[in-house]
């Protein structure tokens, strides 16, 4: 929906809410409706209150794990994970929300197994597949990072693979020494729609690690571009241009 359209669902929904207090259904659309409109803290406590009218109706309880965890209530989005496995233990979501807890506790080996866990039920789950490659990345195995995102790159049509996705790709290659798959990995990643800064940045650096010091440097330019405070980027072509002063060879603009 649009943002007028969220607006109007609420004023209705409010008003089904009012009319029939204990109508959970009301209560979950009406909190979805206010999360979609930036009103986190009243769509917990809409959603919250579902649950307590619906303490056994599973999606209810995960999505206000997820609304809690989103709000920082990490303890409270445990309480709920913890509620929802021990009701439906073949809930994909209800993996993936503790796992989400661990992983934002830092727990990240507990985390990957509950993602992994969640996959199980839901094996095509993209958004659990980024998180298991994400986590694996962070643990530092970019090679099992590498295979899950080539799954996951697999289950998207050619030319529909989003950003992320391509990103932390060129991430894992980068890690692995393989930089010119990361070159293109990360170049892939920056046109698909506006790039952050901290993408240019890692693009540049890997078009360096191949000797790419021209296409680099132009990178580099079009990270400032986009956010003049962007501090690597701006040491990193300060570096790239000094380089180029003492061997006495221009860096080519594209």
């Amino acid at each position: 929906m649009e943002t007028g359209q969220w607006s109007r669902a609420q004023t209705l929904l409010s008003d089904a809410v009012e009319a029939s207090p204990s109508d959970a259904e009301a209560r979950r659309n009406l909190a979805e409706a206010l999360w979609q409109q930036g009103s986190y803290r009243d769509a917990v406590v809409h959603m919250e209150t579902a649950v307590q009218i619906d303490p056994r109706h599973v999606p209810t309880i995960v999505r206000s794990g997820e609304m809690l965890l989103a709000v920082g209530a990490t303890d409270k989005a445990m309480q709920r994970a913890e509620e929802a496995i021990k009701l439906d233990a073949t809930l994909s979501g209800s993996w993936a929300l503790r796992g989400r807890v661990y992983r934002q506790r830092g727990e990240l080996e507990r985390g990957l197994a509950d993602m992994q866990q969640s996959l199980r039920f839901s094996p095509h789950d993209t958004g659990a597949l980024l998180e298991v490659a994400q986590i694996q990345h962070e643990l530092g195995n970019p090679q099992r990072s590498l295979s899950t995102l080539h799954y996951l790159l697999d289950i998207y049509p050619p030319g529909e693979e989003p950003q992320q996705v391509l990103w932390l790709e060129g991430l894992a290659y980068d890690s692995l020494g393989r930089h010119q798959e990361a070159v293109e990995s990360l170049y892939a990643a920056s046109l698909c729609g506006e790039p952050p800064a901290e993408l240019l940045f890692q693009l540049a650096q890997a078009e360096q690690a191949v000797g790419q010091r021209d296409a680099a440097a132009n990178t580099l330019q079009r990270a400032i571009a986009i956010d003049a405070g962007h501090q690597p980027s701006r040491i990193m072509l300060t570096q790239l241009q000094e380089l180029e002063s003492v061997a006495g060879q221009p860096i080519l603009r594209r």
